[in-house]
């Protein structure tokens, strides 16, 4: 179930602008909230979520704030906001994800994203669901987020990220899909997926995702915005819709629109 979330901005506050690199302290916002909706569920989705071979997912997403009017600082690597409002786009598929818990979650919410040297507060406006698009056996997306492909060879001890439009990576996104399948109804998929398919229709463009910047377990992320076609069963697709493509979606990756 996907929700759209209209933010005001209070550059009042601490200013307007807002590091590059958000993705991490949203998803630390998503958790917080859940937190103090329903403990035992924050702790649940935070230790565990859905697993698969011992490996969590956590069956969510949310896509890039999107931002009507800003600039770009590159030389501090900030976004200036200079719009009043911005629109978040978030999706859960675990069966708790009701309008009530959702609306619950995020309404009346003031929060603060950034750092010590450049941080936007957000107020929560209105929340709105978001219909379900008819799910077809073939459909057209873009990225509301980078995509996160990774992938490691048996030589290699650290994985690599990889452009979509290399020729390992329908395979990659559909065992992930076929996982996260697994993981949420408890089952293998049975459908046909002969004739999966991932086709690139737009330049990739890479985004490099610094995660827990300044700390110890500090890391980067590569991901990529991009257009595409998917063919595959409507069930997958609904997955790949509701929770992401890819991996890493809960941190902020994989988001799509139909286009």
């Amino acid at each position: 179930m996907r929700f759209k979330i209209i933010l005001q901005v209070n550059a009042a506050a601490f200013g307007n602008l807002l590091p590059l690199n958000y993705q991490y302290e949203l998803s630390s916002f998503i958790y917080h909230a859940i937190a103090q909706a329903d403990m035992d569920y924050a702790t649940w989705l935070h230790e565990n979520g859905f697993r698969f071979n011992g490996r969590p997912f956590k069956l969510f997403t949310f896509s890039n704030l999107l931002v009507p009017k800003y600039a770009i600082d590159r030389e501090r690597s900030c976004m200036s906001i200079e719009s009043e409002r911005v629109e978040w786009l978030v999706s859960f598929l675990p069966e708790t994800s009701t309008d009530k818990f959702i609306f619950g979650l995020f309404s009346d919410r003031v929060f603060r994203i950034g750092d010590k040297r450049a941080s936007v507060q957000f107020r929560t406006e209105r929340i709105v669901a978001v219909p379900e698009p008819a799910f077809e056996r073939k459909m057209s997306f873009g990225s509301l987020a980078p995509v996160c492909i990774p992938f490691r060879s048996c030589a290699q001890r650290y994985a690599t990220y990889l452009a979509p439009d290399r020729p390992e990576a329908p395979a990659i996104v559909l065992t992930n899909l076929l996982n996260k399948y697994r993981t949420f109804y408890g089952k293998h998929f049975e459908g046909d997926t002969g004739d999966f398919d991932l086709r690139v229709v737009s330049r990739p463009k890479a985004k490099l995702i610094a995660v827990k910047k300044g700390t110890p377990e500090a890391s980067n992320i590569r991901g990529y915005m991009f257009d595409f076609e998917m063919t595959a069963p409507k069930e997958l697709m609904k997955i790949m819709f509701e929770c992401g493509i890819g991996h890493k979606n809960s941190m902020g990756f994989g988001m799509v629109k139909v286009t």
